[in-house]
């Protein structure tokens, strides 16, 4: 799977001739995706099925597989994402056709019969990525501090102060203010 993969496509015709496209997408031509990632992401393979739904709707099916290196939200430390994304798309040529959904697809709206095969493998694999990655058990940068109830105080050893702090109203000064009239 050391192929390139073309940049456009007529997918159109590619359903007609019940093509397969199989080859590695390398990581610099996607740069929404390299804004996102860290030093040490590979290219992804990436295998495209061009054929017909179970409706007769072109379509494409196939897989996008790969690593992909996040910054862990909770330890800032690089963060390994395997991913495998499964493709399974309806193509129609305008936003309104409502019958891929129907068939339970997602519709992808080709625009003069031209298919730009680097955003259509970029989108899919922003889609897959998760919204906070995180390893499965690491500790946080800064100590998670618990919220105590307002009244209570800390000394500075971390122990509660007995003293309980009277609270000001802020309105207090307006309590009189109609009693003057």
């Amino acid at each position: 799977m050391l192929n390139r993969l073309p940049v456009d496509v007529n997918p159109f015709k590619l359903v007609e001739q019940g093509r397969c496209l199989a080859g590695v997408m390398p990581l610099q031509q996607l740069p929404r995706l390299v804004e996102v990632v860290l030093a040490g992401t590979q290219d992804v393979a990436v295998t495209l099925d061009f054929t017909r739904s179970i409706g007769g709707r072109p379509m494409i099916k196939g897989h996008i597989r790969g690593n992909v290196v996040l910054e862990c939200q909770r330890c800032m430390q690089p963060v390994t994402i395997p991913l495998d994304v499964p493709v399974e798309v309806a193509l129609t040529t305008f936003e309104s056709d409502e019958r891929p959904e129907q068939e339970g697809l997602e519709a992808w709206l080709v625009e003069d019969e031209r298919l730009f095969i680097q955003d259509f493998v970029e989108d899919e694999i922003l889609l897959a990525l998760p919204l906070a990655a995180k390893h499965e058990q690491c500790e946080p940068v800064r100590k998670l501090i618990e919220a105590l109830p307002s009244d209570v105080v800390l000394t500075e050893s971390g122990q509660e102060d007995s003293a309980v702090i009277t609270k000001k109203n802020p309105f207090a000064v307006l309590k009189d203010w109609k009693k003057t009239e």
